[in-house]
């Protein structure tokens, strides 16, 4: 008889703590009739299970088929263990209570999306749920945005202060129940609660509004062409009808934000078919419970059964992308039913609630602070936010979804597998920073924080950096940093050093190589590569200003092999503003001044000969104007010189304003870089070729020919790469810096790559930008030879 059964230990790792992992363990052994126990510890999940043969061979397939929806299984062994003796065997399986748990080998799990059967619960009227705007289970709602310390229990979270009730309390205990130890399980009882703030006077009333009461409040006040604030899971977000023009140019003006595009929430995936087009992969991405906000393209055609959706030209003018996302908390959804119910728009401009440049809000008091008088009204609760968090942006680019701004959802982004020898912080870059830990079984990157140019992104930067060891109890021995010495992040680096009472180390990664080590992090590469590094600016080892680099790297060092010949940025910070000065600095590195002004351009049409003469002295001198091998920098030339753009509002807007000419109709331009014997690739044979055909374009043709040159110039940019991937025949390909960000571009690569056999990687879950450099920086001291026992 005993043939018949087997006993297995089981030990599974990643995150598999709060996320309901006890509870599903425990109805799957009781359907598959096994007796034993599982148990949480420091160590991740860990099972005795036994039973009849088959049982349990379905059992250990089913853990890791069915596994819940916000966990991730990142290693699992099996081990056979002798049967139980008759008199030792457990009747049951059971839910042991948890062993100590060292926080350092805890995941703590991304905030997600509400699950269905919490949506059903909040539309169902018999339902103890129905329309509470804080439902949640172990199968979604907030996590790391409400966690204070680990291990996760309520306790160690926001909602620590709020007492639950007797039917809580019973479905807390309940391993049958979904809400079975889901920490922040509440009701209308036991609370949190929302309140409606009406700022329109000068002094701020409180409304006294039940929930639902308090929503439709804020729905009329939409309808009606308000700019209102509303708190979700990991900050405040201000919204406006996305279908009225008046509103969003106030919402602007609010913000401060001319015209870098907007996202949107709509309704639902109907709302959403009707405003922009993709492939499945996107539409998968955007039902997701995940719920970032997608990239996707503008739709052409507009048609729906109930009504037209005519979406406000000004949310996201001339680019061809849309950012769309789906309601994820039960409040956003009890708002569009709201809408719905007065025939509103289904479509909501939701941004960060902040004034461009400065961190997102987290309480009220902020929002006071900055919008008190220029705003509407405020839906608030009392459910306090620990972590601040933006929302998740990703775009469908080179085959892959990509991630370009890693927060809510994804993030914080945790990797089982190094083990540090000491604990270590890297401090990211200047712009898009994060932050990264790495801890003895694991390594963390922090959600997007933001960029480090005014004193409230620093505070809260620092704060992020005292919250992330304190969430996992430590203090780092070792710190990581850019080279850049005028960095907010390396002054901060040097300035813990001198505050600690013990030896801290110091580790300095250059940023382009940090680029490169960012994508062997997450695709675990060890061996030497060669990596593309495509970006704004970065400081240089020769003291010029990288961006269009090619690197010989590994894990420890790197050669610059081949880089874009340098030009001046004209000016400094003014020429990424101003990109004509790009243009006019590569000229006049291959033509006189007055053959120059003869061209005519119309990127200089505004500038009379003293404005010429003086910019180009300030050229001779080379006052204030350092040399550049930035391909970002080259892009916004060459959309100035198609006249695209003058002046620069937003970052990367002269690559999307590329990207849209380049989808419009097109005619063959074949244009190449003349690579030359030392790897660098010069840019002017481009202007060679485009230069002389200025004159001769007629109205006609102009509108083709822009298209066809901003579609020619990334082609020429993926067949330099290709060229030089190919003298490197045994080395994968890594692709790194916020240039990779261009779908066009990325698009083109990939499609080139497909014919040779060499590995090709970029970021997917981690952005290309340097939202991921503090991730390279963590891989480079994972690697350093203080850190010689690692395992890979």
């Amino acid at each position: 008889m005993k043939d018949n059964f087997a006993r297995q230990y089981i030990h599974i790792t990643g995150i598999v703590q709060g996320v309901g992992f006890r509870p599903f363990v425990y109805q799957l052994a009781l359907q598959h009739a096994l007796v034993g126990w599982v148990i949480n510890d420091s160590e991740g999940v860990k099972i005795d299970a036994q039973g009849r043969t088959e049982n349990l061979e379905q059992f250990i397939i089913e853990l890791q088929q069915q596994a819940p929806p916000l966990s991730r299984i990142d290693q699992m062994t099996v081990t056979p263990l002798s049967l139980w003796l008759v008199a030792e065997k457990p009747m049951l399986f059971s839910i042991e209570k948890s062993q100590h748990c060292d926080s350092t080998t805890v995941c703590v799990s991304p905030d997600q999306g509400l699950c269905n059967a919490c949506k059903q619960d909040i539309a169902n009227p018999t339902s103890r749920y129905y329309r509470y705007p804080f439902t949640n289970c172990t199968h979604c709602g907030p996590r790391y945005s409400i966690t204070r310390a680990l291990p996760y229990d309520r306790v160690a979270t926001s909602m620590a202060n709020f007492v639950l009730c007797s039917d809580c309390q019973q479905a807390y205990e309940n391993p049958l129940d979904r809400r079975y130890h889901a920490q922040p399980i509440s009701c209308a009882v036991c609370g949190p609660w929302t309140r409606f703030l009406d700022y329109r006077d000068d002094v701020i009333s409180e409304v006294e509004l039940t929930q639902q009461a308090a929503i439709n409040q804020l729905a009329k006040r939409l309808q009606a062409g308000a700019v209102v604030a509303i708190k979700g899971l990991g900050g405040f977000h201000l919204v406006c009808d996305g279908t009225n023009v008046d509103a969003v140019t106030r919402l602007r003006q609010i913000k401060h934000r001319q015209q870098k595009p907007l996202a949107v929430m709509v309704a639902d995936i109907e709302v959403a078919h009707q405003l922009v087009a993709g492939d499945e992969v996107e539409w998968q991405t955007l039902d997701s419970q995940a719920r970032p906000i997608v990239l996707m393209h503008k739709s052409q055609t507009i048609n729906c059964s109930k009504h037209t959706v005519n979406i406000a030209a000004n949310v996201a003018p001339n680019v061809p992308y849309l950012g769309v996302m789906l309601p994820y908390t039960p409040l956003h959804y009890l708002l569009f039913t709201a809408l719905a119910e007065s025939n509103a728009a289904a479509v909501l401009v939701m941004t960060s609630a902040n004034v461009s440049g400065m961190p997102i809000a987290t309480d009220i008091q902020q929002i006071k602070q900055q919008f008190w008088g220029i705003i509407d009204s405020v839906l608030d609760h009392n459910r306090p936010i620990v972590h601040a968090c933006d929302d998740s942006v990703v775009h469908y680019a080179g085959g892959k979804m990509r991630t370009l701004r890693m927060a809510r959802g994804y993030a914080p982004y945790s990797h089982f597998g190094h083990k540090a020898e000491m604990i270590t912080l890297a401090l990211g870059a200047q712009q898009k920073s994060t932050i990264a830990l790495a801890l003895p079984q694991q390594w963390v990157l922090s959600p997007y924080i933001g960029d480090l140019n005014n004193l409230d992104t620093e505070q809260r930067y620092q704060r992020a950096v005292a919250d992330l060891q304190g969430l996992y109890q430590v203090t780092a021995a070792q710190i990581v940093c850019d080279k850049h010495e005028s960095y907010f992040s390396s002054i901060y680096a040097n300035e813990l050093i001198s505050k600690s009472k013990t030896a801290l180390t110091l580790l300095q990664v250059q940023h382009h190589h940090a680029h490169v080590l960012a994508v062997m992090a997450e695709f675990n590469l060890t061996k030497p590569v060669i990596g593309f590094t495509f970006d704004g600016t970065g400081y240089g080892d020769d003291d010029t200003v990288w961006g269009g680099e090619v690197l010989l790297a590994s894990c420890q060092d790197y050669q610059r092999i081949g880089y874009l010949r340098p030009f001046r940025l004209l000016g400094g910070e003014k020429a990424i503003k101003e990109p004509a000065r790009l243009l006019f600095a590569m000229l006049l590195e291959c033509y006189c001044l007055d053959d120059i002004k003869a061209m005519q351009l119309s990127a200089f049409s505004s500038w009379n000969e003293t404005y010429f003469n003086n910019l180009y002295r300030l050229w001779q001198s080379g006052s204030r104007s350092p040399y550049t091998s930035s391909m970002g920098r080259f892009i916004d030339a060459w959309a100035c010189l198609l006249g695209l753009i003058d002046h620069v509002n937003f970052e990367g807007q002269c690559g999307l304003l590329l990207e849209q000419a380049a989808k419009q109709e097109l005619c063959h331009i074949p244009l190449s870089f003349k690579i030359t014997d030392n790897n660098i690739f010069d840019w002017q044979s481009l202007f060679a070729h485009v230069l002389p055909l200025v004159g001769e374009i007629n109205d006609e043709q102009h509108q083709t020919w822009i298209n066809s040159l901003a579609h020619s110039v990334f082609m020429a940019i993926a067949k330099m790469v290709v060229t030089i991937a190919k003298q490197h025949p045994h080395h994968a390909i890594v692709l790194g810096g916020g240039v990779f960000q261009n779908r066009v571009l990325m698009d083109q690569i990939y499609h080139q790559f497909l014919a040779i056999s060499q590995p090709l990687y970029c970021g997917e879950k981690l952005p290309s930008n340097d939202g991921a450099i503090a991730a390279g920086q963590l891989w480079y001291a994972l690697h350093h030879p203080q850190n010689s026992t690692i395992t890979s």
